[in-house]
C-alpha cells in the first residue's frame, strides 16, 4: 500500500452503473497517490433445497464470474495508472460490506453508482447508494449514469 495516498473504496458489480461511477472516478478525481481498493459482494443464492452438484455448479460460476470482474477492474486499474490497488470480496449486503470495509481500511472517500430508482422502489428495495450515505463515517460520491 502507498504511504500518505488517499484510500478511496470503490463498490463495483457487473452493472454498467459501478464501471460508470469508476470511470467517472478515474477520469475526474484521481490522485497519482491514491490507494484504491475495490470491494465486491457476490451474488446470494438460497442454497437450502439445492442437490450438491447443483451447489458445486453455482458455487464454481460465482468464482468464474468473480475472477472475470477482478481481471476487467485490473484493467481498468492498469489502463488510468493506478499504481496502489486491491480487490476485495465479501459477502453480505452490499452497502454494509462497502462500509464495513472503507471503516476497516481508514478510507478517505467511498465511490458507488446508483441505479437512479424511485423513491417507492428504494424504498421496497433498498438501495445500496442509500444505505452507504447514511452509514459512512467520510465522503461518499454517488455518481448517476
Amino acid at each position: 500500500m502507498a504511504e500518505g495516498g488517499r484510500k478511496v473504496v470503490i463498490g463495483v458489480d457487473e452493472s454498467s452503473f459501478a464501471e460508470e461511477a469508476f470511470n467517472f472516478y478515474a477520469e475526474n478525481f484521481l490522485k497519482e497517490d491514491d490507494v484504491i481498493i475495490l470491494v465486491h459482494t457476490p451474488e446470494r443464492y438460497n442454497f437450502v433445497d439445492a442437490s450438491p452438484a447443483v451447489i458445486h455448479e453455482l458455487l464454481t460460476e460465482i468464482k468464474k464470474k468473480l475472477k472475470v470482474l477482478e481481471e476487467k477492474y485490473q484493467e481498468k486499474l492498469k489502463a488510468y495508472n493506478v499504481k496502489s490497488a486491491k480487490f476485495v470480496s465479501k459477502e453480505g449486503e452490499a452497502g454494509e460490506a462497502i462500509v464495513a470495509i472503507a471503516e476497516k481500511e481508514k478510507a478517505n472517500l467511498i465511490v458507488t453508482g446508483t441505479r437512479g430508482m424511485g423513491k417507492l422502489r428504494r424504498t421496497f428495495l433498498g438501495s445500496v447508494s442509500d444505505y452507504v450515505i447514511h452509514h459512512a463515517k467520510c465522503p461518499v460520491l454517488v455518481c448517476r449514469k
